[in-house]
């Protein structure tokens, strides 16, 4: 179905040592490898490892999975195993675009943490624990292109948050709004790798809530689209970011505040900056979107260590 998998010591959840003592590095989609492996080993428990694309919810307390499941009924309908523990595994699909975006060792739901997108493996059924407990299916697996996607809420809820984002009282006029957005394209062309995808998405999301206060959402795309690619990251990726972040960002228009504060240091919108604003890196460097070189990212999504967890 598109899933790599890897083999376990018997009746645990760590990866079998003696088949692959390189972990999920070595997990494999290959049908000769992986009778290979479970010929030497039949007891041995099975993890999955899903594609960049497959995010999957690990819940391990069935009242968080309750909230879950009111808040968000589209859930339901996504594949998920019941775990040992009475927890759930739901497997759904990231939009194009936020594959990456969202990291395996942050938890921003309580009792909630994110699995599989090709960093963390999921222990799955049929694997039996030591004690007799054991992993089923309650809604069958299916391939990555069957997943449904992340309800919009919840995926809003797991991103990191959006930067501050106020801008000064008054008429949001063309200049300010411009001034903000390529402030905003600064800190994405200039952020580390690591951080890049993240970084694009947080300041379109910021990006989009300037949308219904007048600025162009074709400028605020390019503008922030050749951002990401003076970072180093590929044109499409940074695209389909870009779009999902402006969009989603659109739907909670932002607030006009007497005083805004573009970071935790110093106000941003200081009145000789908003109305005499130093020259952007768009500026200084004449950058424009349709003449920007195709940055090649050897490794895009390879910014956060792999995992595994039940």
């Amino acid at each position: 179905m598109g899933y790599r998998v890897l083999p376990l010591h018997p009746g645990e959840k760590r990866p079998h040592g003696g088949l692959v003592p390189h972990g999920l590095k070595e997990a494999s989609r290959e049908e000769a490898v992986i009778r290979a492996w479970w010929t030497r080993e039949p007891g041995a428990g099975v993890g999955i490892l899903a594609p960049e694309e497959v995010l999957v919810l690990d819940v391990d307390q069935a009242e968080v999975w309750e909230r879950l499941k009111e808040a968000h009924p589209a859930l339901l309908e996504a594949p998920r195993q019941r775990t040992p523990k009475g927890g759930v595994h739901v497997f759904l699909k990231l939009p194009p675009g936020l594959e990456g975006a969202l990291s395996a060792t942050v938890r921003r739901l309580e009792g909630v943490d994110l699995r599989g997108m090709g960093r963390a493996y999921v222990v799955a059924a049929p694997t039996r624990l030591a004690d007799g407990r054991e992993y089923r299916w309650e809604v069958p697996l299916v391939s990555p292109e069957g997943l449904p996607l992340v309800p919009q809420g919840l995926l809003e809820a797991l991103l990191p948050p959006p930067p501050p984002r106020e801008v000064r009282t008054g008429e949001a006029s063309p200049k300010r709004l411009r001034a903000l957005l390529e402030a905003y394209a600064d800190r994405v062309a200039s952020a580390p790798q690591g951080i890049r995808h993240n970084t694009l998405i947080a300041y379109a999301r910021a990006a989009g809530g300037l949308l219904p206060h007048g600025l162009d959402p074709h400028e605020a795309e390019e503008v922030l689209v050749a951002a990401a690619m003076q970072a180093g990251l590929p044109e499409r990726e940074a695209r389909a970011a870009t779009r999902w972040g402006l969009e989603a960002g659109a739907r909670a228009p932002l607030p006009l505040e007497d005083q805004g504060d573009f970071g935790p240091k110093g106000a941003f919108w200081a009145k000789g900056l908003a109305q005499n604003p130093a020259p952007s890196w768009t500026a200084k460097t004449r950058f424009r979107a349709n003449e920007a070189p195709q940055y090649k990212d050897p490794n895009p999504w390879g910014e956060e260590g792999g995992a595994g967890w039940g």
